[in-house]
């Protein structure tokens, strides 16, 4: 990979059960972070209607508008890749799932199905649990990502970066816990020695205040300053460089997942 792979983080207001108001943002995010010369635009979790237990109103079937959109807008700025997060059915289970998909050039790279639904929030009420660890690569880097409170739970982030060089977050996550989000990227970026985003909401939504906290660190958990680029108050973007090699630079001369004891593990978790 060559130097200055870059994503553009946002900060978005999402309006509350309005998908064709978000559209409209996510449109003008993209163009922007293209003209910054993003590789990856980042938007947060159930982009289009924020984090609603609603599903009858929320929730897409098949085909998925938030997907056939996000890829039309995608063929717009071409090799830039789009991640966003919408709520989907499945067949003719009784919940609906959170998902997240990563388009480019009007293609799907990725779909994901949040693995963990948040029980205190009553999140596993109205979702399913996603069974499987997505991936896939975006201009030479290799990529994953997972949603909000999957952030919670480190083993997937360990099986993700054994070949991920790039993993980000997408999430809602409020105010009130805003310290744990912070704290739980960096620890992830340290423990698997690659690059961790997370891309988090602004504003209020659903009797919820979420303050700015798009943030990324590098592979020794630095914070990453990145460049906002505003649309508007506080909406916009950080635009971030990652740079890989220093993923691979730092395994090799630290190599601490030689060190894991994979096996002991599974055997503690009685398998």
């Amino acid at each position: 990979m060559e130097k200055g792979w870059k994503a553009a983080l946002s900060l978005m207001d999402i309006v509350w059960e309005d998908r064709q108001a978000n559209y409209e943002k996510a449109s003008v995010l993209a163009e922007k972070a293209y003209a910054a010369g993003a590789d990856l635009l980042l938007l947060p979790e159930m982009s289009f209607t924020g984090f609603s237990m609603n599903t009858e109103k929320t929730a897409e079937t098949c085909p998925y508008e938030s997907v056939e959109r996000m890829k039309a807008l995608s063929e717009k700025f071409p090799h830039m890749a789009i991640a966003f997060g919408y709520a989907g059915w499945k067949g003719t289970e009784l919940k609906a799932y959170n998902c997240m998909e990563v388009v480019q050039d009007g293609n799907s790279l990725m779909h994901y199905e949040k693995i963990h639904p948040f029980t205190y929030g009553e999140e596993g009420r109205h979702f399913g649990a996603g069974e499987e660890i997505a991936a896939c690569e975006i201009n030479g880097v290799k990529v994953s990502g997972f949603i909000c409170y999957d952030l919670r739970f480190p083993e997937i982030f360990q099986i993700s970066s054994r070949q991920s060089e790039f993993i980000f977050v997408l999430a809602n996550w409020p105010k009130e816990r805003a310290m744990h989000w912070k704290l739980l990227l960096q620890a992830r970026a340290v423990e698997n020695q690659c690059y961790v985003a997370g891309v988090n909401r602004i504003g209020e939504g659903g009797g919820l205040i979420y303050e700015p906290g798009s943030l990324a660190f590098d592979p020794l958990g630095n914070l990453l300053a990145g460049e906002f680029y505003g649309i508007g108050g506080e909406e916009g973007f950080l635009l971030i460089e990652a740079d890989t090699e220093k993923v691979w630079s730092l395994r090799s001369d630290f190599p601490l997942k030689e060190d894991r004891r994979e096996k002991l593990y599974r055997q503690w978790y009685g398998e």
